[in-house]
Formats: structure tokens, sequence, C-alpha cells
């Protein structure tokens, strides 16, 4: 009996099984925590796959829509389409992910933006045993496109008596040879003339090289429905007066249609080019550029092809005092139209230095005062301060033939995408 006592007492005394307990109730918050460590990636996983999908639905809204745009379609036909892109494209990366989104686009100005936002709802495994059995989870995302501008494009080409200078040195020496005179600018009534000797010897001119240059521009913007649906081209030519030939218009065949005949010199008046008098008018047509938002509203761009040369009146030739005159454009137009907005171009077809004829002499083969060492050679140097690096000089065919599109591509604000 004694001794079962004393067993009693050491047993009641023994305080070893409290390890257990407190074991025991240290893993209730271990549990949890390691349970919310796993919980935690989950959701982690989750989040990212939800916002890789509302990132790629609303990059697939933004770039549908704009391709809608770019096609013709209206601002509400193009948001309709991007609504119907994102939603697709969330809906296929989401197919295990029970997520409800929202995404919207909009148009200001010549910008598509697009935002969205996801929600899930997680059910943890851990969690839900300390009282959490749910994880709410957020994704956001936002991108925007640049539409294509509207642009209006001008074409003033120079159709003057000096534009019927042959387009190369052999057409050149063969005018002279025939005719005596390099210009096929005179015309007589019983076809002895130089213009009817560059007809029937098919001497190309520069003028009808340029008029060449212009199609392949026509040929190649209505090869794209982009351009079919931003730009028009308006057709205007100069000799001794400034002339509309085409209204602005996205039909390019028709510009095309409305090509300049040659100004010939039947008189003095004829075979001048007033050109600073005339380039106020022109200036007015073509007003002020807009942003491009509209086809109301649009950016305009001018392109200009010409041997640079003002010359007020052929009365030089017996007035010495008029030889003056003749010389490089007054640029100053060139400051009226960058203060309106508009970029200019210009394709210089350089007027040949002709020393064998006394009136090139007399004028053109002067001293130059722009830094050039005759007025022909300042010719260059003021038109490249006007367009800067929208110019160029085309002293071949091949290069006046592709200037007017290489420029186009140069200068326009409406681009081509793949």
């Amino acid at each position: 009996m004694d001794r079962l006592l004393r067993y009693l007492r050491k047993f009641g005394h023994d305080q070893r099984g409290n390890i257990a307990v407190l074991f025991a109730i240290a893993c209730v918050p271990v549990l949890a925590f390691v349970g919310a460590g796993i919980d935690y990636s989950m959701a982690n996983k989750l989040r990212t796959k939800l916002q890789m999908a509302i990132d790629e639905a609303v990059l697939a809204g933004v770039a549908a829509g704009k391709a809608a745009l770019d096609s013709g379609a209206t601002q509400a036909a193009a948001i309709a389409m991007a609504q119907a892109a994102s939603s697709s494209y969330f809906t296929g990366n989401t197919a295990k992910i029970d997520a409800t989104p929202t995404i919207n686009f909009t148009t200001m100005g010549r910008t598509l933006s697009g935002t969205g936002s996801a929600t899930s709802v997680m059910n943890t495994s851990f969690m839900r045993l300390v009282g959490f059995p749910t994880m709410t989870l957020n994704a956001s995302s936002a991108s925007s496109a640049t539409m294509q501008p509207y642009l209006n494009v001008y074409l003033l080409v120079d159709i003057s008596s000096s534009m019927l200078l042959p387009a190369t040195q052999a057409g050149i020496t063969q005018m002279r040879n025939g005719t005596g005179c390099a210009l096929a600018c005179h015309e007589t009534t019983n076809g002895t003339d130089s213009y009817s000797y560059a007809l029937k010897n098919n001497v190309l001119l520069r003028y009808q090289v340029v008029n060449q240059g212009v199609q392949n521009l026509l040929t190649y913007l209505n090869s794209s429905a982009v351009y079919k649906n931003y730009v028009k081209v308006g057709l205007w030519s100069f000799d001794n007066q400034l002339t509309q030939l085409s209204s602005l218009t996205s039909s390019f065949s028709s510009v095309a249609a409305n090509f300049p005949a040659p100004g010939l010199a039947y008189n003095d008046a004829a075979a001048a080019t007033p050109f600073d008098s005339l380039i106020g008018s022109f200036v007015s047509s073509v007003g002020t550029a807009g942003d491009g938002s509209t086809s109301a509203t649009p950016q305009k761009l001018v392109i200009i092809a010409t041997d640079g040369v003002n010359d007020p009146t052929r009365a030089w030739t017996s007035q010495t005092s008029l030889r003056s005159q003749v010389r490089v454009f007054n640029t100053a137009f060139c400051n009226t139209f960058k203060s309106n907005g508009v970029t200019v171009a210009i394709i210089n077809t350089p007027y040949y230095p002709m020393t064998w004829d006394w009136g090139y002499n007399a004028t053109l083969g002067q001293p130059g005062s722009l830094g050039g060492a005759t007025r022909v050679d300042d010719i260059p140097i003021a038109l490249k301060s006007c367009a800067g690096s929208n110019f160029i000089i085309a002293s071949d065919v091949a290069t006046i033939q592709n200037a007017f599109t290489t420029l186009f591509n140069k200068a326009s604000p409406v681009r081509l995408t793949n």
C-alpha cells in the first residue's frame, strides 16, 4: 500500500507530458503560417495568369480597333471591333479561371485608348482553417495607339519654258545640233520650232519626266487602302500663271488625267515665270494644317517640283535693268507655310549651266548672292534652306521619277504597318 501511494505521488509530480501539449498548441500557428504560404503561392500564380490575360485582351482590342480605323471604319465600328477582340482574347486565356473582366475603349483626337480590369475569387485550402475561406485577386491594364492622320498633299509642278530643257545631257546636245537651241520652248505655226523638233525626235524633256514622277506617286498611293482612306492629292502647275489642275481627291486616277501641258514661249509673257508674285495665292489655297484627327482637319504636305528660277518677264532680253530679277525664288513663302503647320518638300530639277548662251550669261550665269558661285548655284542653297531634309536634287531621269514617292514616304505622317 505504501509503495502504491509513492508511485501515485511520483506520477502527480511528473511534468514531462506538458511537452506534447505545448507542441500541439504551437503547431496551430505554424501550420496556419505554412498553409498561408501555400495559398499565397497559388494565388500569385493565378494573379499572374489573370494579369497576362487582361494585358493581352487590352492590347488585342487596341490593335483590332486601330486596324479597323486604318481600313476606313467609323470610330463606333472600330470600338465595337476592339471590344469583340478583347473579349475573345480574355475568354481564351482564362478558360480555367473564374474571372470577371471590365474593358473599355475610347478615342480622343488621334488616340485610341483601352483600359481593363479583372477580378477573380480563389478558394483557399489552409487559410480557411483560420477564418479566411477565399482570396480576391485583381489585375488591371491600359494601352493606346495613335491612329493614322488624315493628310492633304498639294503637288505644285513647274511647267515653265525652262522645264522644256531635255532631261539628259545627250538630249541637250541633240537639241543644240538640231535646232541651235537647247530649250524646246519655242512654238511656231509651221511646225519647225524647237518644241516640235523635240516631239518628232523623241527627246525626253524634263516636264515629261516630272509628270512621270507624279504618276509614280499616284500609282503608289493607289496600291494601299490606308492611303485611299487617309490621303487626298491635289495638283497645281505654274508658269506665267498659277493653275489648279485637280482639286483634292482620293481618286488618284482622276489626278493623273489632268497632267499639265508645257508652257510654250509664244510671247514674252508666256515665257516668263513670275513665281514670287504667284506663290502667295497658292499659300492661301493650302491654308492652315490641322492635327489630322478628322478629314475636316487634315495635316498638310506641299511637294514642289521646280528648277527654282524666278523670271518675271522675258522682256529682260531687251531691257537690261530687268536681268537682275532672273534669280532663285524668294523663299519667304516657306516661313509662312511652316507657321501654318504645313510641311514643305522640294524637288529641284537643276537648271543646267549653258555658258554658250548669252542670255544665260547675262542672268543666271552672274555671280551668286547666297554663297553660290553663280545665281544657278544659289538655287539649291535657297531651296534646301526652305525644305531642309525634305529636299532632293533630281538631276537625272530616275531620280526625278522616284522623287515624289521618296519625299512622300519621308515627309508624310501616314505610315504603312505590317
